[in-house]
């Protein structure tokens, strides 16, 4: 099974999971909180960067590059949301900007 990495802040937290599942709902049912609004793609609340084990997610989607832009996802940023996992990844979820 897939295990997944999720970094928020200095803390990081790993999980096992099924072939295919989705990463934001994984995560979520095991209180791992990446933020999320909508769970559609179209608020764009669950980003995150992947570090590690792109190749091992399923393809961006249109609604990921309408939502962050074709720059934001070169530098390997994602929407949980729309992600599937088929492999070992290690991904990041961005700190909020402070305006």
């Amino acid at each position: 099974m897939p295990q997944v990495a999720v970094k928020i802040g200095p803390q990081e937290k790993s999980f096992e999971c099924q072939e295919g599942e989705n990463l934001l709902y994984e995560a979520i049912s095991r209180s791992i909180m990446i933020p999320f609004n909508c769970t559609s793609g179209r608020c764009g609340s669950c980003r995150i960067r992947v570090l590690e084990g792109a190749e091992k997610l399923s393809e961006v989607g249109d609604r990921e590059i309408l939502r962050l832009g074709e720059e934001q996802v070169e530098k390997g940023f994602r929407l949980g949301c729309q992600t599937y996992v088929y492999g070992d990844v290690r991904v990041e979820v961005p700190q909020p900007r402070l305006y």
